[in-house]
């Protein structure tokens, strides 16, 4: 563990009427709860209570999980031979991630049903987001906001001469993406040349490095499409894992937080 975690207090009354009992296999979203590995990835606490809008309690709700790492050295871009941190090395990272995810999830009492089965790491500056896909979030991109997002209006454009997204844009690209611009003062992402790789649960094969979705159908499209439109460099699905110490990984974290998909506070759970 690099610093012990701090839970974001402001939190707390979106939870208060969302007490049950997990012994039931029930969730519990009564607190905000600290992550319990390095990379911090937990529940998205914003979108899990308060979206879908019409909420129940213990009702169908949108789980989506993540994490939000700055290093203090640029940990490469996509025209980078010899980047800080190897395609190797994020590959690992976000598979990592994905066992946080499964631990998290278990504490809080979310059923093996509802876990989102995809994880992603995008890559740029000195910077990575690991953002799992949605599970329970029927169209986020196209209801949230009235998809007047940057990445709903992204979606829609891609889909100008089509239907929309295969997986109505729940895929980990989107939400990365969307974590990514939910800082109003950043660069359009493609001007941050940034690698993007997504791990997929594909049945009894478990977890695997993918491509972005996408079919041969023109009029049946998905990531494939909106990676490249958003300029996100898809990580080689064949690169081998390599190990890390996120201590000293591009020099090290010097924070390490969670950007609320549905607006909000940050979370912060290590550094300033």
């Amino acid at each position: 563990m690099l610093l012990p975690s701090f839970r974001n207090v402001g939190l707390l009354a979106l939870g208060a009427f969302i007490a049950v009992r997990p012994a039931l296999g029930i969730y519990d979203l009564s607190v905000p709860k600290d992550p319990l590995g390095d990379l911090k990835v937990t529940v998205d606490y914003s979108a899990a209570t308060t979206w879908p809008k019409e909420q129940k309690a213990n009702g169908r709700r949108a789980w989506q999980f993540s994490s939000h790492i700055i290093f203090a050295n640029p940990v490469g871009n996509s025209t980078n031979n010899h980047p800080a941190i190897s395609d190797g090395q994020l590959w690992q990272i976000s598979r990592d991630a994905v066992d946080e995810m499964v631990a998290d999830r278990k504490q809080y009492g979310i059923s093996p049903q509802a876990e989102p089965t995809a994880m992603g790491i995008l890559a740029w500056g000195s910077e990575i987001i690991l953002s799992s896909s949605m599970k329970g979030g029927d169209s986020f991109f196209y209801e949230y906001e009235d998809g007047n997002t940057l990445v709903g209006q992204a979606l829609q454009k891609c889909s100008i001469f089509s239907q929309k997204h295969k997986n109505d844009g729940s895929c980990a690209e989107p939400m990365s993406a969307h974590l990514y611009h939910q800082d109003s003062t950043r660069k359009p992402l493609k001007d941050e040349l940034p690698r993007i790789g997504v791990w997929v649960k594909q049945g009894a094969q478990g977890w695997t490095k993918t491509d972005p979705c996408g079919t041969w159908d023109a009029n049946l499209w998905g990531c494939d499409r909106f990676t490249e439109f958003m300029g996100m460099k898809p990580i080689n699905n064949k690169t081998s894992l390599e190990p890390y110490t996120l201590a000293t990984l591009a020099g090290g974290p010097t924070r390490i937080d969670q950007i609320q998909l549905c607006g909000g506070a940050t979370r912060l759970f290590w550094g300033n």
